[in-house]
């Protein structure tokens, strides 16, 4: 079966990523490869059951019935070849609204706090700053010469034997950096999370998106996980539902679940999107599967095309990623001395949007989304490629 992923999507003036881009680059004809989000159509699967459930014309409430619980668990095999039960499964509104939710469960000191590993996605400590709870960065080692991050286990160790610091997120595969997290270094994680008594809050969106044959481990799948694992799975990526309230929310410890459920209840949950229960429907079958399947492989060649393209004009900087996650890592430190004159060069020179890496604590780093028609990431290299030659700086 073929799918479009040529087709540039119509993006409306209230859409977000279209509202973010500067005025200089929409006016140069270019697109923002800024924000996690496809610039092209979700499944036909997805949008035949929206058109389904528009034409039907109920919206009231509803609750994930058996069928619902049985295409998510369905999926979990299919998609992450992981097996977990329908009663695990609790629906929220959305990835971040169930971390805020586990720190309002979890976090219930003033002096309490979240450990991340940055560079890491920003919402994490904008849920822990509106809770007004810390933050405790454990930075992630990079290579440079490899474009490879590991975890710091000796600043983990440190963070967890603290007692206030109550609940690690973990990112798999981590954003923005692009890697899948290897099963050695889960299982280490999990070994400390368990002697200190810390909660993992596993946020596992992207994982249906991974390349070249690498699959994601669940967390609920790591030796010794299952008793303080909550993971977040969801459309959110994998079909391009960032802007819908969804996420499944999976638990197999039972006084955990039950803890949580009633936690993102007394957060005022009232039912499950009504849209969304016809999209997981839909999505999570053979032909969704077929449909993310495709769309992952024309990202990979768009990551091709990008390495290419930068080793042969800009063979000084280092492009990390490409594992899981439709985002790339760029590292531009052997041309740019600061973040802000990196900026400068990519929106007022060359005319291009890409995800500023300040957002991410590495301002000489972007983060590019290459979930776009290959013809639009063509024309942003090119803009980028032409204004780097009239910088006079050595490649």
């Amino acid at each position: 079966m073929e799918f479009d992923f040529e087709t540039l999507v119509e993006r409306s003036g209230a859409n977000l990523k279209l509202m973010m881009t500067p005025p200089e680059v929409v006016k140069a004809g270019n697109i923002s490869l800024d924000g996690a989000e496809p610039d092209f159509k979700s499944a036909p699967v997805i949008e035949e059951a929206v058109i389904r459930f528009a034409k039907n014309g109920l919206y009231g409430f509803t609750l994930p019935d058996e069928a619902y619980k049985s295409a998510v668990t369905k999926w979990m095999q299919m998609s992450r070849k992981t097996q977990i039960k329908p009663e695990w499964i609790v629906t929220t509104l959305g990835t971040i609204y169930s971390l805020a939710t586990t720190i309002r469960l979890v976090c219930t000191d003033p002096d309490d706090g979240i450990i991340v590993t940055t560079p890491v996605y920003n919402r994490y400590r904008q849920a822990a700053d509106r809770l007004n709870k810390r933050t405790v960065e454990c930075p992630l080692l990079y290579d440079s010469v490899s474009g490879r991050y590991q975890m710091d286990f000796d600043a983990i160790k440190s963070a967890m034997a603290n007692p206030n610091n109550k609940l690690f997120v973990l990112c798999n595969p981590h954003n923005p950096i692009g890697q899948i997290w290897k099963e050695k270094d889960l299982v280490r994680l999990a070994e400390l999370a368990n002697r200190y008594g810390v909660i993992v809050y596993s946020d596992e969106i992207f994982a249906d998106n991974c390349y070249q044959g690498l699959t994601c481990p669940c967390y609920l799948d790591i030796k010794g996980a299952k008793s303080h694992a909550i993971v977040a799975t969801g459309l959110g990526k994998s079909f391009g539902f960032t802007g819908v309230n969804h996420a499944n929310i999976i638990i197999t410890d039972d006084e955990l679940r039950a803890r949580f459920t009633d936690r993102r209840t007394r957060d005022h949950y009232g039912s499950l999107d009504p849209c969304v229960y016809e999209c997981v429907l839909s999505a999570y079958t053979r032909d969704g599967k077929a449909w993310v399947d495709a769309s992952n492989a024309y990202v990979w060649e768009n990551m091709c095309v990008l390495r290419d393209y930068f080793a042969k004009h800009l063979p000084k900087a280092r492009v990390c990623g490409g594992e899981g996650a439709y985002i790339l890592w760029i590292d531009w430190s052997a041309y740019f001395s600061s973040g802000d004159e990196l900026n400068e060069f990519l929106v007022k020179k060359a005319h291009v949007c890409l995800g500023e890496g300040s957002d991410y604590d590495s301002p000489l780093f972007t983060r590019v989304c290459m979930a776009t028609p290959r013809k639009c990431l063509i024309r942003t290299l090119e803009s980028i490629g032409e204004a780097f030659s009239k910088l006079g700086k050595e490649k």
